[in-house]
């Protein structure tokens, strides 16, 4: 009986490790970002696989979770309900990682937009965190201020640089938008934000980060609390290092 009952656990164990190294799965977390929803669960396929997100949480905390690949259910709902504030379908594919952004407005006007239905949905981005190489940062924003401009222009310099005269290092980056992937010395570099439509350059974020070699981070660009302004201080994530 003991030999069948410590077999029974090995096979177990394989199809537990088979599972998580297969091929045809994704490696998925979800960001939540919308400034007027309570704190959040995660369904994916009829699991919960996260509670009580709340504004700026990420889902894991770190790292990412495991899914089978293809189309799955994907569902955000105010924690303690069961009421759907997204319900769609995602296409993840196989051996991807990705990031899921919890995005728009429950009431649109609390994000300086005409009253109507939530905006609420799922916004899919594929990440690649694969090292950067040369000892030097790979860095990327992710712009989901739902109270923002339409277009915003990014620049990534040398603390203290006059601005006026530059081209920005991303350029006209619509709403629910990501840059690619910018290779960035591994310095203290000042991540400024402007409106496309400002010709005066007006910072609407300003912000200095130490960046190590080797490091990979994403900069979530969301509104303050509550929604009706785009928040002076993104989401860092670090996605590698």
């Amino acid at each position: 009986m003991l030999r069948t009952f410590f077999t029974a656990i090995a096979l177990a164990l394989l199809a537990v490790f088979i599972t998580s190294c297969g091929t045809d799965h994704a490696e998925v977390r979800t960001i939540h970002g919308s400034p007027d929803a309570p704190a959040v669960d995660v369904v994916i396929d009829g699991q919960t696989v996260a509670t009580n997100v709340a504004y700026e949480g990420l889902a894991p905390a770190s790292g990412y979770l495991t899914v089978t690949a293809g189309n799955r259910k994907f569902e955000v709902r105010a924690t303690g309900t069961t009421t759907d504030l997204i319900n769609s379908a995602v296409d993840f594919g196989a051996q991807k990682e990705y990031t899921v952004i919890v995005s728009g407005c429950v009431a649109p006007q609390d994000c300086n937009q005409p009253p109507g239905n939530s905006t609420v949905a799922a916004v899919l981005k594929t990440d690649d965190n694969s090292a950067p190489g040369g000892g030097s940062v790979k860095l990327r924003v992710v712009y989901v201020s739902p109270s923002g401009p339409l277009h915003v222009d990014i620049y990534v310099v040398a603390p203290g640089t006059d601005i006026t005269n530059m081209s920005p290092t991303v350029s006209a980056l619509a709403y629910q938008q990501a840059s690619g992937y910018e290779s960035v010395s591994p310095s203290l570099n000042e991540v400024i934000l402007t409106d496309t439509s400002d010709n005066s350059k007006t910072r609407l974020i300003d912000q200095t980060y130490t960046l190590t070699g080797g490091q990979i981070r994403t900069l979530v660009i969301l509104d303050v609390p509550g929604g009706g302004a785009i928040s002076p201080t993104p989401l860092v994530v670090a996605d590698l290092n």
